[in-house]
């Protein structure tokens, strides 16, 4: 019959302690990284739904055979899409601290334009969406046509 020592198996304190100090190091490089990468992110989608809406308000004149007007706020950073003739808001989008996005600045060169029914916008228009150092621009034509900008 063998006897046993009093050594037990498993990790020493010291061991256990270099462990800890690695993780921690880790998670201190990875969390600065971690919140960059969640506010691009924001910002992407947020440009990412304006373009949709954007599009969909082009479609929504042409289906309703009526024009739509298209209003900015950047105080409050949303936008809605409303019946020209009678102000019947169609949609409506906030985009500012809270909400999904959490913008920290939206402005347009438009504050109002208005798609007639043919697909034609009053006046073409560029949007910029923030979230501190980050910003994407949404571009407008006439005819219609939005598009994404690349990274600025």
């Amino acid at each position: 019959m063998r006897l046993t020592t009093g050594r037990r198996s498993g990790f020493s304190m010291l061991e256990m302690l270099i462990v800890m100090i690695i993780i921690s190091v880790l998670v201190g490089i990875a969390i600065p990284k971690m919140a960059t990468i969640i506010r691009h992110e924001r910002v992407n989608r947020a440009a990412q739904v304006l373009v949709q809406d954007l599009q969909n308000g082009f479609a929504v004149a042409g289906r309703q055979r009526a024009p739509v007007r298209l209003t900015f706020t950047p105080s409050t950073k949303t936008y809605e899409f409303s019946d020209r003739a009678t102000g019947t808001v169609l949609q409506t989008r906030v985009m500012s601290t809270g909400a999904d996005y959490s913008l920290t600045s939206m402005t347009s060169t438009a504050t109002t334009v208005d798609i007639l029914p043919n697909g034609i916008g009053s006046t073409a228009f560029t949007v910029t969406l923030a979230n501190g150092d980050y910003s994407r621009a949404v571009f407008a034509s006439t005819a219609g046509f939005v598009r994404i900008t690349p990274n600025q």
